[in-house]
């Protein structure tokens, strides 16, 4: 099936600075992306957040979502504010970075960040981060069980469930299913050179991950949202790395409904 596709502010990162938010929205919408999401880096945004109410009418882009990160026993009541006041967005993407205070006080700040979702009419994904205390997708399946709360879902990475070497991607794709809001990808392959020495961050159409693979374990289980390009640190120009990738899910998409028949091997 054909899936909007967004691209994450961090695709705009290097060494050499951070586009505009201005200049973000623009690329994407002449590129034909779908949407946006814009990162909170541990309550702290790069971009203005009253902008994101008119992104829709300036740019024609959905803010699919805000990306932020939590330090438990640092940054709650930052967090907690965001969340309480955020508009032009309706999915919180929520990492656990790291606690003072271990997983009882994680679990209660999720549990203090429920009624207001209930009230704000938001969503919250959890969303597992190599090496961040939230890593697998196991671990927020499991935290998504024990509150079963219609506002609070996860998020799936495919950089971030390869890296972790998790595997096993039909069987984790099934336990997300009921608590799925999100999902990103990008191209990876296993490195001591990648990121936190782990596994590399490319444009889809590079590495070693098979993202056609991905897509279509996702399309068996039902999913219809967005697909998110990941990027960091990317460098060089931005610009044809992200119609690059975007050309890359477009075909993807174009490969699984001309030929359904290709992505049903077993998987690992």
């Amino acid at each position: 099936m054909a899936h909007p596709i967004h691209a994450l502010d961090s695709f705009f990162y290097s060494s050499m600075g951070v586009y505009e938010f201005q200049t973000q929205c623009e690329m994407l919408a002449e590129l034909g992306y779908d949407g946006i999401t814009v990162s909170a880096w541990g309550g702290t945004p790069l971009t203005d957040l009253t902008l994101l109410p008119s992104v829709k009418a300036n740019h024609g882009l959905k803010v699919d979502a805000l990306y932020t990160v939590l330090h438990e026993g640092r940054n709650d009541a930052v967090l907690r504010r965001i969340v309480e006041t955020i508009e032009g967005v309706e999915l919180i993407e929520l990492a656990v970075q790291t606690s003072v205070n271990g997983s009882a006080a994680i679990l209660g700040f999720i549990e203090s960040l429920l009624p207001i979702a209930e009230r704000r009419g938001l969503r919250i994904a959890l969303y597992p981060h190599l090496h961040h205390v939230t890593q697998t997708t196991t671990e927020v399946v499991q935290i998504c069980e024990h509150f079963n709360h219609p506002r609070l879902g996860a998020s799936f990475n495919g950089y971030h469930w390869y890296a972790s070497q998790e595997g096993e991607l039909e069987k984790r794709l099934q336990a997300m299913k009921p608590w799925l809001m999100q999902v990103v990808t990008s191209g990876s392959a296993l490195s001591q050179l990648g990121w936190g020495g782990v596994a590399t961050m490319e444009p889809l159409d590079r590495g070693e991950m098979d993202n056609f693979a991905l897509i279509a374990a996702l399309d068996r289980i039902g999913y219809a949202g967005s697909i998110g390009v990941l990027g960091w640190d990317y460098g060089g120009d931005i610009y044809l790395k992200l119609q690059r990738c975007l050309s890359a899910l477009k075909d993807i998409d174009r490969r699984l409904d001309a030929h359904p028949g290709w992505a049903a091997f077993p998987l690992k």
